[in-house]
């Protein structure tokens, strides 16, 4: 009997399977699922999911046998761990490795076996999914390939423990297993210029950074023996409620929304707060994470601007009153304000115009007297604020806070329409306009500044979904292709292993740089996490033309890059996932399909590409899939 020799990578193996807190766990129906299928497809009495550590094999999930475990040095599937590669055996007594082995000689007679290899993210060999006869037997290709596919199942099930494992340590707060490395987290959770809060399901805060601290007024302990609740101000809780009560249900993914803190000192803090649903893989909510940024600045300047404008009304009101007796004088007054200032009669006839009037329309304010709004005012724009118009003369004030009264030109102006109310009876009502364009053009900066990646410039996760949608909106109702393209950098932990994060994260601005060269001005280039990013290009419809486009960006990305006189070389794998234009789908789903082909990628050999496996143009007469994948000859990577 020849024992298996041991991987080259057999401590990291070895580790990463205790990490995934799998061994010596009860049965679950997702591997129970897959050894039924092959005993039933492959016709054989034993099918194993087996996991190899240090000095045994042990069973996750067995079908047809008693024991649980066998030692390591008679286990066939350790020679599949130590070759990285399916082995078949049809009969065990012609074979010198296995002729003598006790479990061939003995219970349970081993004749016939067959096992894949079970591999992680990585790529480590983590075990097998195999099927044992004790009878000799061959296998048909179609057999084998299916083996093939259902061990791609359990590996999936394994590689999301990955997660779980990481996931379970933020729950349980163990930051020694939480830190995949102390920078990185300093990095990302400590130090980001924003809050940042883990909240369990009964809105309990698990875990916070010391910008969310500063923000809200409170020490970490402190609102750890808290709940969100419990610092919002009370007329701002039951919206968040709401939310909080869809994203449970599955009916939104994220949120966002302006709500307000209550500090320790009872003052109160205006925040934007963003939050989405963290559940595990079978979709079960597990906790919250949560993006808090202060908005106190913003909220005051708009603050000051609506009392500054509802003082100039109130302002204007009483001298209007004050001075009805003196039109002169009123009208003086009116000129000199920076507000378009008029009045209107129940007939939607101007009684009263200010100098502004001029400025705005090019009109003598002598002339527009007794003019109907329509003459004044083009058609769409009247339209547009007949509402207003209505609900004024109907005794309600009312606001537009996005009128343009001139289309050519990019002023934005906010009117507000008072009624004028005597003896009980509408008469008419007041127009009060404050050009606000520069109050606009703060915000949509500000808009715009969140949907960017501080580090690369590239737009961020939140902007990539709002792409998604407006993308898959454009595919659904007007057929437009387009191909979605998830990359990978392989080797980049090396770089800041290495380096530093510092080289890392001009690697990744680097990138960045390269991917926008590299693809079309029309095409979308975001960076969704770490040394992740994802290309959007429309219009694209063909394998060829995404296997080029992927080819391009391996060759891009695998140019050498410098930092401090050292020449660092990656690669990157990339997932394809193309969407004809017409079939329905989910910007979520996109991605998974995108990230799983990602994966496949770089389980193939790294710095290359793969397509998901579910696109049209690849399926055959028997809508059979071919999956398609190429690789970038490079030297050796970093």
């Amino acid at each position: 009997m020849l024992s298996a020799p041991l991987s080259d990578n057999e401590p990291a193996r070895l580790r990463l399977l205790r990490s995934l807190a799998v061994l010596d766990t009860a049965p679950e129906e997702a591997f129970d699922r897959v050894t039924r299928l092959v005993a039933q497809i492959l016709q054989v009495p034993i099918a194993l999911v087996s996991l190899v550590d240090e000095h045994r094999q042990w069973f996750k999930s067995r079908v047809g046998l008693e024991v649980c475990e066998t030692s390591r040095e008679i286990a066939f599937c350790s020679h599949v761990v130590s070759e990285n590669a399916m082995l078949v055996v049809e009969d065990t007594l012609t074979d010198p490795r296995f002729a003598d082995n006790p479990l061939v000689t003995g219970a349970p007679f081993v004749r016939f076996y067959a096992g894949v290899p079970l591999r992680s993210s990585e790529g480590l060999v983590l075990g097998t999914l195999c099927a044992i006869d004790a009878a000799p037997r061959s296998i048909s290709k179609p057999q084998r390939e299916a083996l093939v596919d259902l061990a791609a199942i359990v590996e999936r099930e394994l590689i999301q423990r990955e997660t779980i494992r990481d996931t379970r340590r933020v729950q349980q707060l163990d930051r020694r297993n939480l830190l995949v490395s102390e920078a990185r987290f300093a990095t990302i959770f400590q130090k980001t210029p924003t809050g940042k809060a883990i909240v369990d399901l009964k809105g309990r805060f698990l875990d916070v950074n010391p910008k969310l601290c500063e923000i809200t007024g409170y020490t970490a302990d402190a609102l750890m023996r808290m709940t969100f609740a419990d610092i919002t101000v009370p007329e701002d809780l039951a919206p968040d409620l709401q939310r909080v009560t869809d994203l449970l249900a599955g009916r939104i993914q994220t949120y966002s929304l302006e709500k307000r803190y209550r500090r320790p000192d009872g003052s109160v803090v205006w925040v934007d707060l963003t939050v989405a649903l963290v559940r595990d893989n079978q979709q079960r909510p597990l906790h919250f994470i949560s993006v808090v940024q202060d908005i106190s600045s913003r909220k005051r300047s708009e603050q000051f601007l609506r009392d500054y404008q509802s003082e100039l009304e109130n302002r204007v009101i009483q001298r209007t009153s004050e001075l009805a007796s003196s039109r002169a004088a009123l009208q003086t007054i009116a000129d000199n304000l920076p507000v378009l200032i008029a009045h209107v009669d129940s007939d939607l006839r101007y009684t009263f115009n200010n100098e502004v009037y001029r400025q705005v329309f090019g009109v003598d304010p002598a002339e527009v007297k007794g003019k109907r709004l329509s003459d004044i005012l083009d058609r769409e724009l009247f339209a547009e604020l007949k509402p207003c118009f209505d609900g004024a003369l109907a005794g309600n004030r009312t606001t537009h806070d996005n009128v343009r009264y001139d289309r050519t030109k990019d002023r934005v102006w906010s009117s507000t329409y008072i009624p004028d109310i005597r003896e009980n009876r509408v008469v008419g009502f007041y127009v009060m306009s404050q050009d606000v364009t520069e109050r606009k053009r703060a915000e949509h900066a500000m808009r715009e500044e969140a949907m960017r990646d501080a580090l690369t410039g590239l737009p961020n996760r939140r902007a990539l979904h709002r792409h998604l949608d407006e993308v898959l909106n454009d595919a659904h109702y007007r057929g437009v292709p387009f191909a979605t393209f998830f990359l990978d950098l392989d080797g980049f932990k090396k770089v800041n292993d290495s380096y530093g994060h510092d080289a890392g994260d001009e690697v990744l601005k680097e990138v960045a740089v390269r991917l926008r060269r590299v693809v079309r001005s029309c095409d979308t280039v975001t960076r969704l996490a770490g040394d992740e990013f994802v290309i959007i290009s429309r219009g694209t419809s063909t394998t060829d033309a995404c296997s080029r486009i992927a080819q391009d960006i391996c060759r891009s990305v695998g140019r050498p890059f410098s930092f401090n006189g050292s020449s660092l070389r990656l690669g990157t794998s990339v997932g394809i996932a193309m969407c004809t234009g017409w079939e329905r789908s989910t910007g979520e789903l996109i991605l998974g399909r995108a990230d799983a082909a990602m994966y496949e990628a770089k389980r193939k050999g790294r710095n290359g590409f793969r397509f998901a496996s579910n696109f049209e143009s690849g399926a055959d007469d028997n809508g059979s899939v071919k999956p398609r994948s190429g690789s970038i000859d490079n030297e050796q990577l970093f």
